[in-house]
């Protein structure tokens, strides 16, 4: 029974050594869409364990609330904006790019018109044939296309807000992908909770003096042995200090996350848009 568990959870430990330290497997986060799989030895006389990690994300672009500060940023940046929409070339670029992905204009004619529409004429064709694919299997695809050019027409605040408004509808339906890979080093401490843990091996680092406090711990409720949990956390022990001008060290995220074997959640993230991040 022991060994099925293993291969259903991707541990590949023997019981005894199980009992001892983690030693490969797969995570959850408990509190958002991530996962963690990692590998682990023994150093230095079996005092230390070193750990390599690979932490997987997927996390919405935008969220609802953040319409109404983006709102605020572009009423102020309309005022400058109206000059550059007043420019007869740059409108009628965005008007040959929406024509093209209409298909009210052919691309051919569209870049015999604008020759500094593109540096790559090949490559601009098989990418605006793509759009046009896109477009028609979801209109919306287009909607900031139309807000730009519903700009040059009539350069009001009202249309400029629409190509905030459009840009994030977008991002709302945008999903980012992230994959970082990371290593930590860990010391046994056998007082910690009710069995020990494998507590990350840390000093104070630059101006927030972050310290890392993440652990390995057995999960208690399992008889096998076999499973551990990962419990990430790390503080700010310069609270006062500055990361960036006008940002403290007090907005350090000093929460606990919780990455369990057994995967509680599933969420429905609506992703119709994905983009690679690297974070």
């Amino acid at each position: 029974m022991r060994s099925l568990l293993a291969c259903l959870f991707g541990l590949a430990a023997s019981t005894v050594l199980a009992a001892e330290y983690p030693t490969t497997g797969m995570l959850y986060n408990q509190q958002e869409d991530s996962s963690l799989t990692y590998t682990c030895t023994l150093q230095q006389g079996q005092q230390r364990l070193r750990c390599e990690f690979i932490q997987t994300a997927v996390r919405k672009k935008s969220k609802p609330a953040d319409l109404e500060e983006k709102l605020a940023e572009a009423r102020k940046n309309y005022p400058g904006a109206v000059k550059e929409f007043s420019d007869p070339r740059e409108c009628n670029m965005v008007g040959a790019w929406l024509g093209m992905a209409t298909g009210q204009i052919s691309i051919d004619a569209a870049l015999a018109r604008n020759p500094g529409i593109a540096t790559d004429a090949a490559k601009f064709k098989e990418g605006m044939i793509r759009l046009q694919e896109d477009a028609k299997a979801n209109p919306s695809v287009l909607d900031t296309f139309r807000a730009l050019a519903g700009m040059c027409d009539h350069p009001t605040e009202e249309n400029f807000l629409k190509i905030t408004k459009a840009d994030h509808d977008k991002n709302l339906r945008t999903c980012q992908v992230s994959s970082n890979p990371f290593a930590q080093e860990f010391v046994w401490v056998s007082d910690f909770g009710n069995g020990g843990a494998w507590v990350v091996s840390s000093h104070p680092e630059g101006a927030c003096g972050v310290v890392q406090l993440s652990r390995f711990e057995k999960d208690q409720s399992d008889t096998s042995g076999l499973f551990w949990r990962y419990i990430a956390r790390k503080a700010a022990t310069n609270p006062s200090g500055k990361v960036l001008p006008g940002l403290s060290c007090s907005a350090v995220d000093q929460r606990e996350y919780v990455y369990d074997w057994k995967k509680t959640r599933s969420d429905y993230l609506q992703c119709e848009y994905v983009e690679f991040s690297p974070i």
